[in-house]
């Protein structure tokens, strides 16, 4: 009869850790990926505090006396000082105001009153 065999091994059993990497590669990507959008933001918002300040700069620098240089550069780089819906009135009536100096071959001078206007929202913007 047959007899068994006896050179043959029984079944060993072999640990398999793929699932345990598996999940520690999703987990290290996934805080690398965090910590690559944190400094990303971190980043753009640092950058965004010394762009503010370089507006206002740009601004405090204008030369009131030309009137239509004023009333260009008011318009494109004041809105980006704008923060709230006070703010955001107070630069919409003062570019109103301005419109009367724009598009004219010569501007006349800027009010008084206009030029505090535009001073005191430059001060407003500095806090």
């Amino acid at each position: 009869m047959m007899e068994k065999l006896k050179d043959i091994k029984p079944l060993v059993e072999i640990p398999d850790y793929s699932f345990y990497l598996y999940l520690g590669f999703i987990v290290v990507v996934t805080l690398l990926a965090s910590l690559a959008v944190y400094l990303l933001i971190k980043l753009m918002t640092k950058k965004g505090k010394n762009r503010r300040q370089e507006i206002l700069e740009h601004l405090r620098s204008m030369d009131l006396k030309q009137s239509k240089n004023v009333a260009y550069e008011f318009t494109k780089w004041g809105r980006y000082l704008v923060r709230d819906e006070s703010q955001a009135k107070m630069y919409e009536d003062i570019v109103r105001k301005l419109t009367r100096y724009k598009y004219k071959k010569e501007a006349p001078p800027l009010d008084e009153e206009l030029k505090r206007e535009i001073k005191l929202f430059l001060r407003v913007n500095d806090e």
